[in-house]
């Protein structure tokens, strides 16, 4: 199994590789045109409803902010607002959309600030690529950094979602371990309970987690753009009952997880 070192290492390579993607993807406000922009614009809608609770000039830090588009956003509404993030790359374009000073490298696992600094602090795509330890370490820095009654905003890959990426990553890693070579990154898979369980042993008073994205877009991509577009336009309207009802949640593409300090 690779080290932990080794999975912080490759997430943070495999960003800097893949930042004009990443940037690219952002340009589009084309939900049906991507599973990315899909999946995205779902969990956009469940951040914003966490936005709108914040207080009126709230503090918050925005973990792994890649290109800057949520620090943007902030901003502009008023708030004030850090980042992190770790890929060279990903700072080098996040510049393009908010003041270069705004955010810094660095990590999850050692957030230099003090205690209870932030209303508001979200990670969203960061922990599936920490392994289980680093993924408990960074849970316990969130709350840390926390004030009292903040509030938390992350999202996480599901175990049993019906795109069969957990079986993808499978196959995939068992072909490198043939081949002598490590994956091309770690991915840690989670449940509802799983992170229900983690984030309240992390310290979090308050948990409640839902699903997004039900269908296997990224699977019916592959497949056929336009039968994958056809599906989404079908789905998008339903996907409150599709994957943030009790039997669909456990089998739906993302887990978003929004829990109080």
């Amino acid at each position: 199994m690779p080290s932990a070192d080794w999975s912080r290492r490759r997430a943070v390579d495999v960003h800097d590789e893949t930042a004009n993607i990443f940037a690219s993807e952002y340009s589009s406000d084309d939900a049906l045109d991507s599973p990315f922009r899909y999946g995205r614009s779902l969990i956009d809608r469940a951040w914003a409803q966490c936005v709108a609770k914040l207080p009126p000039q709230a503090t918050c830090l925005d973990i792994g902010c890649g290109v800057g588009v949520y620090m943007e956003r902030l901003l502009a509404a008023g708030f004030s607002v850090t980042g992190i993030e770790p890929s060279a790359e990903m700072r080098r374009l996040a510049a393009e959309h908010v003041p270069a000073a705004l955010v810094s490298g660095g990590s999850v696992l050692d957030l230099k600030f003090e205690a209870e600094s932030f209303d508001f602090a979200f990670a969203i795509e960061v922990f599936r690529y920490l392994n289980t330890a680093d993924n408990e370490a960074g849970h316990r820095e969130v709350v840390r950094v926390l004030k009292r009654g903040g509030l938390y905003f992350g999202t996480y890959v599901n175990k049993w979602a019906l795109d069969g990426f957990r079986p993808f990553a499978w196959v995939n890693a068992t072909a490198a371990r043939l081949r002598g070579v490590p994956p091309r990154y770690h991915v840690e898979f989670e449940t509802p309970a799983s992170i229900e369980t983690k984030l309240l042993a992390a310290g979090f008073s308050q948990v409640v987690v839902h699903g997004a994205m039900f269908a296997p877009l990224r699977m019916l991509h592959k497949l056929s753009r336009g039968l994958a577009r056809n599906v989404a336009k079908q789905t998008m309207p339903h996907e409150n009952t599709l994957s943030d009802s009790a039997w669909g949640r456990p089998f739906a593409g993302h887990l978003i997880a929004i829990a109080r300090r």
